[in-house]
């Protein structure tokens, strides 16, 4: 009976070694349950400040797509201004250039209008001494004025 007493003390032993070798791993296997969940909490912490931060950054992008819009417009507009002030430019010199030969030629029409003035009253002197002398020299005539 000893023997059998003894074989049963070792297999009891063998046994107690393999259920505390059990109870070891199934502690290991809940500080990694619980190393899980709280890895797994964390982990939920950052996808939430993941998703808050998405969101203002989205909310940024709008902004400045609304602003590049805006910028966009704004460029357009100062396009078309700046083809505007070109074309008023343009007009400028040619209302210049216009202005210079209207100026020259009322300069040359002055002189020209002076000239013809001139011409004219010598014509006209020239005419009234003729007529005098035609007056004068036409022996039909005794008042000395014309027919």
């Amino acid at each position: 009976m000893k023997a059998k007493q003894a074989e049963d003390i070792v297999l009891l032993k063998q046994r107690i070694i393999y259920l505390q070798s059990e109870l070891a791993r199934y502690k290991a296997k809940a500080y990694e349950d619980g190393d899980i969940l709280l890895e797994n909490e964390r982990l939920k912490e950052a996808l939430e400040k993941a998703e808050t931060k998405i969101k203002e950054l989205t909310k940024q992008v709008e902004a400045v797509m609304a602003e590049n819009v805006v910028l966009k417009e704004l460029a357009l507009l100062s396009e078309q201004r700046y083809e505007e002030l070109e074309k008023v430019k343009q007009e400028k010199s040619e209302l210049e250039k216009q202005l210079g030969q209207s100026r020259s030629n009322r300069s040359a029409e002055d002189g020209e209008n002076w000239f013809l003035h001139t011409l004219r009253q010598q014509n006209a002197i020239v005419k009234q001494e003729r007529n005098e002398l035609t007056s004068l020299s036409n022996p039909f005539s005794f008042s000395g004025e014309e027919e």
